[in-house]
């Protein structure tokens, strides 16, 4: 039962046993509900008597200011309260209880509405089907709006059944808001504001919220709450933060028990139940990094590598977590990093004996991108990592979560770079084959191009000046080479020698037939080509954002 209803009825158990004249304290936690209904009951039956009311400090602060509960509680007491124009429905719901009141069991009370939301939220950020037992469709609950809200903004459809409420959600067919952005009033609805807001952040959806003024004398300040992913004892912003993925200690959630007394309970069972749908995971090395190998197409909420990646970092319970993409080599033991972050080497490889021109091109690519990378890191001066290897401490990554991004579907790595060196934190990096993972490069010229459109879409996002620093020196470059073609012949040897470098770290002495060394003739290609895909990479990502 939720603990509301048993401070209420606790409260007014005391009350039945009171004897007049004496004082006597009742100590209401930190519900509202029941400070607004028992201020009106006690001034209505018990005038004048020596009863306080108290509760947790941030009650205390509540107390006083009339509210749509208190009017609820004059009407249950039988005051004629004139009929508002836009009456809110929570009175409106007092009204009709009372003229239809007649005794119920337990069993006939329907479930809450404002306590579904979560699961709406659940729902619209995860995908997938629920059902909530027992709630109707004609509910007398004003929150029995957020059915209608999560189905016009966020493609959660409501069928409802004897058993109650099948929510349910297609992501393939869900189209997100026309220039990304919904605007709700939250005037009759304040209730379900935390629930909205997290889900229009984690689906990058920028949300225009209004009648938000009462959201700041709940149970905590809900507008900065949300803003900051805090609980602060407030069982609504527990939840809505569990709904998204957000981290909350077990000790946080000890507030839900306030209205919803099974809702961990129930979640951990829905979130182990998708869990296992969005990457593979495992634990290793005397289970202090956590091994995740995200998997493209495995996703059946639909919401990309960037959002399963998330869920499972959350979901980590490691000191560190191993981020990598297909193969991947390792010691038994590996040394603890002692870092926040610890980038990683890559290569790229061909799974083709005869690689492509375009494979080639690629492969050289990456080997100089590589080399400029470790280079860099080295150096103090980080100015990329990969998310197909890196090692991450879960509490770093969590911290910097709110500076990922979640509106861009994918540069988590860069914009966890970014975040870190913003908040001081250590990186290091660990430059050797045994901790080489292979990449592969893509088959076709328009894979190709959509990958880098892709990685250019994010660059207006980036703030670090290192990172801006290098992108500025390589598209003047680029550029300069075009007006001047003479300029190649001081680049082609600085970054053929780049790429041979990267290859002899990573390559044993004798390489295999699928890594050989890269010729002069296609790094000179690739430099004669690199000016022109670079700038229609950049053009295209800046106009055309594409998804993962």
């Amino acid at each position: 039962m939720p603990d509301d209803v048993i401070v209420l009825h606790d409260a007014l158990e005391q009350l039945r046993e009171y004897k007049k004249g004496e004082p006597l304290t009742l100590y209401l936690k930190n519900n509202g509900t029941a400070l607004r209904f028992l201020e009106v009951h006690l001034q209505k039956c018990y005038p004048g008597a020596p009863i306080t009311l108290t509760g947790d400090p941030r009650l205390m602060e509540r107390k006083g200011a009339p509210t749509t509960q208190t009017t609820s509680a004059l009407i249950l007491h039988g005051e004629d309260i004139p009929v508002a124009e836009n009456e809110s429905p929570y009175i409106t719901m007092s009204r009709r209880m009372v003229s239809m009141y007649q005794p119920c069991m337990a069993d006939d009370i329907e479930p809450c509405w404002s306590s579904a939301a979560f699961w709406y939220e659940y729902i619209a950020i995860h995908g997938g089907e629920l059902l909530l037992e027992g709630l109707k469709p004609d509910s007398l609950q004003g929150d029995r709006i957020v059915a209608d809200l999560y189905a016009a903004h966020f493609g959660v459809q409501t069928t409802f059944t004897p058993e109650g409420a099948r929510i349910a959600k297609t992501p393939s067919l869900f189209s997100p808001p026309l220039e990304g952005r919904i605007r709700v009033g939250f005037t009759n609805c304040p209730d379900l504001y935390p629930a909205i807001a997290l889900t229009c952040e984690r689906l990058g959806i920028t949300l225009q919220a209004t009648g938000t003024e009462r959201l700041r004398f709940k149970e905590s300040d809900r507008i900065e709450a949300v803003q900051k992913h805090e609980v602060r004892s407030d069982h609504r912003m527990a939840m809505a933060l569990m709904a998204a993925d957000f981290p909350v200690s077990e000790s946080e959630q000890e507030c839900i028990a306030k209205s919803y007394p099974r809702f961990v309970e129930f979640w951990h069972l829905v979130s182990s139940r998708y869990r296992d749908h969005f990457v593979t995971t495992t634990d290793i090395t005397d289970g202090f990094v956590t091994h995740i190998t995200p998997i493209r197409g495995v996703n059946d909420d639909n919401l990309g590598k960037k959002h399963a990646l998330s869920k499972l970092i959350h979901a980590a319970q490691t000191e560190y977590v191993w981020l990598h993409d297909d193969d991947v080599i390792w010691h038994e033991v590996l040394i603890r990093p002692e870092s926040d972050l610890v980038i990683l080497p890559l290569k790229m490889v061909s799974e083709s004996d005869s690689p492509s021109l375009l494979e080639k091109l690629q492969i050289a690519e990456y080997a100089a991108i590589q080399e400029l990378t470790m280079r860099t890191a080295k150096r103090g001066h980080a100015v990329m990592c990969s998310g197909a290897n890196l090692i991450v401490r879960r509490e770093a990554w969590l911290e910097c979560e709110p500076d990922l991004h979640p509106e861009i579907p994918s540069g988590d790595d860069m914009f966890l770079l970014e975040a870190m060196k913003r908040r001081g934190m250590k990186i290091a990096v660990i430059d050797e084959p045994d901790y080489t993972a292979v990449v592969r490069p893509v088959p076709t010229w328009k894979a190709f191009f959509r990958q880098r459109m892709r990685w250019a879409g994010k660059a207006p996002k980036y703030t670090d000046p290192d990172i801006l620093r290098c992108g500025a020196l390589v598209v003047a470059a680029n550029i300069l080479q075009l007006l001047c073609p003479l300029v190649l012949l001081i680049k082609f040897p600085i970054e053929y020698g780049l790429i041979r470098k990267r290859e002899t770290t990573n390559h044993q002495p004798q390489p295999t037939n699928k890594e050989p060394r890269t010729a002069w003739y296609v790094a000179l290609l690739l430099e004669l080509l690199y000016p022109f895909y670079l700038i229609l990479s950049l053009l295209g990502g800046l106009f055309r954002q594409k998804k993962w």
